[in-house]
This record gives structure tokens, C-alpha cells and sequence, in this order.
């Protein structure tokens, strides 16, 4: 017994001799393995995180493909901001960006989405992201974190060159420093995590308890020793911001960023840490060995379960996933949806997965998909290292057939020579695009019917004005031939003027047009009396009617008081009206038109409802619909033979919303029309409209401009005699200059105050009205920046008027020349 007690004494000392001399080597090579384990768990979770972040760059990088490939110049078919913003609108239906920044480069001037302050002189040639999308030629690039000045804030630039120019699109990305709290939790315990640029700036973390400053601080040396191959070596450490020792593990990404973990030492070696207890006892080495190996692999058995989880929210966004090994053929499902699985085992080979497919894949789409999705092409993917590649077909589920998006995804972290293709539902985004196509095709037919009506505008229109051209010059004729006649030649040069009138009046439209697309149609606020207005507006109407056999019946039913409003634009819009009412009524027919007011005890407003109703020809429901497009007209029966240029309602539309009003229609081809007008003015106290019509009346019983000194710079002979004649009238004493040099020339001649006002013609030649002006408004005689000037010329848009007041003019007077609006004009100035 005795012997057989020391034998086993024997074994165990033994036993405590081998394991005392075995086990500091065992737990030195174990702490080895454990730290060289950690090392690959930790790259793995920062390629794990690193492929989050992917994900959410890829949507900003299909954001900047999307917006290059259609603001390319055979794409684009509408001004840059409306593109990106319609686009932008799109990616926060579909993707749910809505905080996305976009803009475009193009010609060195910078197009956004949202308006920039200064972007009118922002050089965008000198940015990184513009230098670095030109470098590129063509691929993606990302700058480096920096500051946008505009927001303040961190902001990483996607930029991409639009083909065939030298123009740049980019997308801002603006990073969230921390990270969500999702994810967060998803960290093993202790672990810290990083994300930065090329350059080290961080760009996101999980840490609260510092300052970002600090935190920069502590990985800018960490990036160093990333930088430097430090952390390449598996028990290689840093001392942490909470001053614990880490192990650092790292994966940098395709855009140059890095996302770095660190993982406490304790947390990797914590297991082990009672090894060296061994040597209290033998039975205490067994026990603890046990335990720590039953620790170990609990822990890691949980950190692989986190991994997986990591794995399986990456995976949510397809229903389908398979890896593919494109050099044995073979197939092994990592996702797939009941009717494969039934169908399928795990692994097999890729021509059976093909054949269940086609089972699913409409019938059209199947030849595209197998030929797209062969092993074959998608080896030549691979070997031209395209990472992201896909297709869009339409998939039977349960009987219908839903738009489904394949995308094969290669990766170098996957084995090699093997691909995965995933499977997601896109069915309601994909309806959504096409039925964005269709209305982005709506709208391009849309422009090209507005294009074609243009085209047929400026051929009636030079129809239009060929024909009261054509009256005048043979008018003119005519009066040279009778001048013997005084009746005859009052009678002709009597029909010249309501020709020039008819020109007149098709310019002036024109001109209305102009200045309701640059938005600056003007509406005035003057005191009139609205129902003695309205009477002399019915007898003019009236008057026509005795050359035939029309009707023309008038209710005004209106308080006869004084109210504030544009006279000028009310007459305009019932003569429009009024004037199509008799063009297009035949000589029998009846023309009325009732006036009524809506009153309200409690307003200074009253609304004025015209009402204007003809038994004439009327106009078809289409053409109701486009009445108040420009350019449009009604050419049905007896309405195709009466002259207009299709610019008269539009104006009239407009007009009338300008002042509050409401505008309504019905007609019926061959019954007639009635417009219903609504027109808001406010209440004007009578002797305030006395005031000034008393002050106009004194203003003109006194002959201010008597003996006021004028030059007149204008190159046309005709022009300068009748200008000459008119302010002789008025009692001036006009000197002519015939063009801008002469007229500088004879100012500066002059000793100062000689002239009281210059009329200035835009067009002439040697210097032109604009380029006089500047040069009078720069002399050095003491009233060349005080002596009016008055633009008196027949360019008459808006940019015209703007060109002047530029040029120091200050008023403008459009060709022909309403001598009454020219005097008042200079009485005003004058008088000032």
C-alpha cells in the first residue's frame, strides 16, 4: 500500500515536476495564440465596421454617378439646380438621404441645390475636391475631412468628373463624430472604435468621455504607428485616452479611410490571468486550467455571435445571398427564400441554382440574366477587379412578378475566386423610377410642343407685322400721290396712324411677355374714378358697333367713388377681352359686358366683378386648357381667319393675378364665351384725387420746360427732325449730336449747367448710348454726375432698362416716342 502510495506520490510529483516546468512554457505560447487570435478578431471587427460604413458611402456614390450621368451635356434637360434638386428630392424618397449637399462645377461657376451665399464669386477651380475629381479622370475620389465654412462643420466631398468635359459634380458627406448607438452596443465589451480619413482627421467614434480635441490627439498616434507598421506585429499595444493598455486593430477602405478598433488587454487576456496560480498547488493548475479553457471558449464563442449578428444586418437588405466559386462551379447558399431552399440543397452545383432560376425569372429577362450572371463574364468581372455589378429583372413571387435587383459583390477578403450574388426586392423604387421616366418624358414632349408654338408665334407674328407694314408704306404712297387732296391725305396719314397703332400694340405685347418671364411686370397704385372710367371705356367699344350691325349692351351697376389701383392695366385687360369679344363675333351678334362690386362695411377694399359675354364663336374644351399659354391660339372654324399672335390672354392671365384677382372662362365652339373677372382696389378718399389732379393740372397749365436747353444724341435723320419739332413745341431749344462721341464732345464743350437735360439714343454708331453715358457720368465738369439723362430709344426688354440704369441713366422712354409720357418725364426730373 505504502509502496503503491509513493508510486503515486511518485506520478504526481512527477506529475507537478512536468506541469511546473511544462506550464509557464504552455500559458507564455497560450497568451501568444490568445493575443494572435485577438489580432484577427479585431481586423475582422474593424472590416466588419469598415463595411458598415461602405454601405452608407455607396448610397453618396450612386448619388454622384446618378447626378454625372445626367447632367452630362447630351443628358441634361433642364437648368443644373433644377436637376439636382429634383434629383435630391428623389434620393430622400427613395434612399432616405435628405440631408445630402450637391452641387456642379461647370465653366468655373458653382450650380447647387440650395443657394450659397457668395457662390456668385466662388472659384471652385481652386478646391481639392474639383483639383482631385480632374486628376481622377473619371473615377470617384474623397478628399480629406475639412471645415465648410458655410455650416461649420466637418465635411468629406465626393466628387466625380462629368464625361467629355472639364466640369465637376460633387456630393458633401458631413460625418456624425459619434456613433449610433445601434452600434455601439454591438462593440465587444471595452472596445473603442475609430474612423478616420486618409490623413488621420476622425471622422467618427464611439467615446464620450473626452473632448474630440483630445481625441484627435491620441490618434494622431495611433495613426502614426498604423502609418508605420507598428500595430502590424500581434502583441504590439498602446496606452489608451482612460490609460489602459490596448491591443490596435485596423482595416483601411477603398477611399483611403481607416477604421480602427482597440481592445483592452485585459479584456483579451482576462481568461488567463490566474495561470500563474498554477504553482499554489496542482489541483488548483487542473481547476483553473478547466475553467479558463471553459471561459475562453465561452468568450469566444459570444464574440463570434456578435460577428454574426454584424454579418446578418448586412445580409437584411437581400432575401437571397449565394457564394459562388467560379472555378469548380459550385454554389453554397448563405440566404435563400422557401421556394429555392425546397428546391436546393446548401451546396451544389451553379447550372442547378441557374435552372431554378429560370423557373422564376420572367421569360424575356431569363436569356439577359444567364448570359450577365454566367461564371464565365462574371470571371472577366472579376479579373478587371469590379467590386459592384447588377442588374435589374422582374421575379415571380406567388404568382407575380416583382422587379428584383442581382447584384454580384467581389471582394479581396472573400476566397479566392468566389463572388456573391444577393437578391433584393426593389419592386416599389423601381415602379417609382419608371414612373419618374415617364413624367420626365412628359415633360420633354411638353417643351417640345412649346417649342413648335413658338416656332409658329414668330411666323405669325412676322405675318402680323408684315401686314400693318405693308399698310403704312402703301399708305404712305398713297398720301405723296393726293398731296393736292387735304381730305384725302388727313384721311390717309388718319389710317397710318391706327396702323402704327396695330404695330404698336403687337410690340407692346411682346414686351409684356418679356417682363413676365424675367418676373418684372409692374403694377402701379393710382387714384381714378372707376365708374366715369369704365363709361368712357364701354363709348370707345361702342363706337366701333355703328359700322355694324353688332350689339354691344353695358350693366355697371357701381358706386360711382374714387379707388387706388393700375387704371392702366384694368383698361388693358378689358380691351384684350372686349377686343377678341368683337373680332370673334359675327356682325349680328351680341356683345355684354356687367360690371358689379362686392362690398364689406369693415374693408378699405372692394372687389369688382367684370363680366364679359359674346354669342360669338367660341372655343373648344382643348384649347380652354391652354388659353392662357403663350403663343397659343384657336384656329377652328371662323377663329383660324382672324389675325392674332396667341400673346393677349397670357398677359391678361397674368395681370390679373398680379393685382388679387381671379380670372374664369367657359365657352363653347359656335355658342360664345364668358369670362368671369374678379379685381380687388382699395378705397381712395376723394380729395386726395383731387389733390393730384390738381397738382397734374398745375403742373401742366405752367410752361415749365420753356427755355430749357436739350441734347438730343440720336443717329436717324427722320427721328432727330421729328424730336426736334416736338420739344420746340414744348418751348426747348434742342442741340443735335448724331452720335455717342459727338454728344460727349459737345457736353464737354460746354461750360457746366449750359445743358439742362440729354435724351440718348442706344444704338449708334462710333460710341453707342450706354458707353456716352458712362463717359458724361465720368467727366470732370461739376453736373456731369447730376445732369438727367433720358434713355429715349426702341430696345425696350427688360435687360435694356437694366443696361441703362447701369449706365447712369436715369429713365428710360421706349420707341415711338409718346411725346406726353416724354414730357412729363423731364418736368419730373427737372423738377427734382
Amino acid at each position: 500500500m505504502e509502496k503503491k502510495r509513493k508510486k503515486r506520490y511518485g506520478y504526481l510529483f512527477l506529475s507537478m515536476l512536468i506541469l511546473i516546468l511544462v506550464i509557464p512554457v504552455a500559458i507564455q505560447r497560450m497568451s501568444a495564440a490568445v493575443l494572435d487570435s485577438a489580432e484577427t478578431m479585431g481586423s475582422e471587427t474593424a472590416h466588419v465596421y469598415a463595411l458598415n460604413e461602405v454601405a452608407v458611402t455607396n448610397q453618396y456614390e450612386t448619388v454622384l454617378e446618378t447626378l454625372e450621368y445626367q447632367l452630362r451635356p447630351e443628358n441634361r434637360t433642364d437648368s443644373y439646380e433644377k436637376l439636382i434638386q429634383q434629383y435630391l428630392k428623389f434620393a430622400d424618397e427613395v434612399m432616405g438621404l435628405d440631408d445630402v449637399e450637391a452641387y456642379v462645377s461647370v465653366d468655373g461657376k458653382i450650380y447647387a441645390a440650395t443657394y450659397w451665399e457668395g457662390d456668385e464669386t466662388f472659384d471652385p477651380l481652386g478646391t481639392q475636391w474639383y483639383q482631385q475629381a480632374i486628376e481622377a479622370d473619371g473615377e470617384t475620389i474623397y478628399t480629406d475631412a475639412y471645415i465648410d465654412v458655410r455650416l461649420n462643420k466637418t465635411v468629406v466631398t465626393l466628387a466625380k468628373q462629368i464625361k467629355g468635359t472639364e466640369d465637376v459634380v460633387a456630393v458633401d458627406l458631413y460625418p456624425d463624430h459619434q456613433l449610433e448607438q445601434e452600434r455601439k452596443q454591438r462593440l465587444p465589451e471595452g472596445t473603442n472604435y475609430f474612423l478616420s480619413d486618409s490623413k488621420g482627421e476622425l471622422l467618427k467614434y464611439n467615446l464620450t468621455v473626452k473632448s474630440h480635441e483630445d481625441l484627435q490627439e491620441k490618434f494622431d498616434e495611433i495613426f502614426a504607428g498604423i502609418l508605420n507598421g507598428e500595430f502590424d506585429i500581434y502583441d504590439s499595444y498602446i496606452i489608451g485616452v482612460d490609460g489602459v493598455k490596448r491591443g490596435v486593430y485596423y482595416y483601411k477602405l477603398d477611399s483611403g479611410w481607416y477604421s480602427v478598433v482597440t481592445i483592452p488587454y485585459d479584456t483579451l487576456l482576462e481568461s488567463y490571468e490566474g495561470a500563474w496560480n498554477v504553482f499554489l498547488g496542482i489541483m488548483g493548475i487542473f481547476v483553473v486550467s478547466v475553467i479558463i479553457f471553459a471561459v475562453a471558449d465561452y468568450r469566444t464563442s459570444r464574440k463570434a455571435k456578435v460577428y454574426n449578428e454584424i454579418v446578418g444586418v448586412l445580409g437584411n437588405s437581400y432575401y437571397a445571398l449565394y457564394q459562388i466559386d467560379l472555378k469548380s462551379g459550385q454554389y453554397t447558399m448563405l440566404k435563400g427564400s422557401d421556394y429555392v431552399r425546397n428546391r436546393l440543397l446548401q451546396k451544389g452545383e451553379y447550372s442547378q441554382l441557374l435552372d431554378i432560376m429560370k423557373e422564376l425569372i420572367r421569360k424575356e429577362d431569363y436569356e439577359e440574366f444567364l448570359n450577365t450572371f454566367s461564371t464565365e463574364n462574371m470571371e472577366k468581372l472579376v479579373q478587371k477587379r469590379i467590386r459592384d455589378f447588377g442588374g435589374d429583372f422582374k421575379r415571380l413571387f406567388n404568382g407575380e412578378y416583382r422587379w428584383v435587383h442581382v447584384q454580384m459583390l467581389y471582394d479581396e477578403s472573400l476566397q479566392k475566386g468566389t463572388v456573391v450574388l444577393g437578391f433584393r426586392d426593389i419592386n416599389e423604387a423601381k415602379e417609382h423610377d419608371l414612373s419618374m421616366l415617364e413624367l420626365l418624358k412628359d415633360s420633354l414632349d411638353s417643351v417640345d410642343s412649346m417649342a413648335k408654338s413658338k416656332n409658329m408665334f414668330f411666323s405669325q407674328m412676322s405675318h402680323d407685322m408684315r401686314t400693318p407694314l405693308n399698310g403704312i408704306i402703301g399708305m404712305a404712297k398713297l398720301a405723296k400721290n393726293h398731296t393736292e387732296d387735304a381730305d384725302k391725305t388727313a384721311e390717309t396719314l388718319s389710317r397710318i396712324g391706327q396702323l402704327g397703332n396695330q404695330l404698336l400694340e403687337l410690340i407692346n405685347e411682346i414686351l409684356d411677355i418679356s417682363r413676365m418671364e424675367e418676373g418684372k411686370l409692374e403694377v402701379r397704385s393710382e387714384s381714378f374714378r372707376i365708374k366715369e372710367n369704365l363709361k368712357e371705356l364701354a363709348e370707345i367699344f361702342r363706337l366701333q358697333t355703328e359700322e355694324t350691325e353688332k350689339q354691344f349692351l353695358t350693366h355697371i351697376d357701381i358706386e360711382d367713388i374714387y379707388i387706388r389701383g393700375d387704371w392702366g392695366k384694368i383698361q388693358q385687360i378689358l380691351n384684350n377681352i372686349l377686343s377678341n369679344a368683337f373680332k370673334f363675333t359675327a356682325d349680328d351678334g351680341k356683345v355684354e359686358m356687367t360690371v358689379t362690386e362686392e362690398k364689406d362695411s369693415n374693408s378699405k377694399y372692394r372687389k369688382y366683378h367684370f363680366r364679359i359675354q359674346d354669342n360669338g364663336a367660341g372655343m373648344s374644351r382643348e384649347f380652354l386648357k391652354k388659353l392662357y399659354l403663350p403663343f397659343e391660339r384657336e384656329v377652328q372654324f371662323g377663329a383660324a381667319n382672324v389675325a392674332g399672335t396667341g400673346l393677349g390672354m397670357p398677359i391678361v392671365h397674368e395681370l390679373v393675378h398680379k393685382m388679387g384677382g381671379t380670372i374664369e372662362v367657359e365657352s363653347e365652339l359656335g355658342e360664345g364665351t364668358e369670362f368671369e373677372i374678379m379685381i380687388p382696389c382699395q378705397i381712395s378718399e376723394e380729395q386726395v384725387f383731387l389733390q393730384e389732379e390738381a397738382k397734374e393740372k398745375g403742373g401742366n397749365e405752367e410752361a415749365f420746360l420753356e427755355g430749357k436747353k436739350v441734347l438730343i444724341a440720336e443717329d436717324n435723320m427722320i427721328n432727330m427732325e421729328i424730336a426736334q419739332e416736338i420739344l420746340k413745341s414744348f418751348g426747348m431749344e434742342p442741340e443735335e449730336a448724331w452720335n455717342g462721341k459727338e454728344a460727349v464732345e459737345l457736353f464737354e464743350g460746354k461750360p457746366a449747367g449750359y445743358f439742362d437735360i440729354i435724351l440718348m439714343d442706344m444704338q449708334m454708331p462710333v460710341m453707342d448710348g450706354c458707353e456716352a453715358a458712362v463717359a458724361i457720368r465720368r467727366s470732370e465738369k461739376k453736373d456731369g454726375g447730376t445732369i438727367p439723362i433720358i434713355a429715349v430709344t426702341a430696345n425696350a426688354f427688360a435687360e435694356d432698362i437694366v443696361s441703362t440704369q447701369k449706365a447712369g441713366m436715369n429713365a428710360h422712354v421706349s420707341k415711338p416716342i409718346d411725346f406726353q409720357i416724354l414730357k412729363e418725364t423731364m418736368e419730373k426730373l427737372l423738377k427734382n
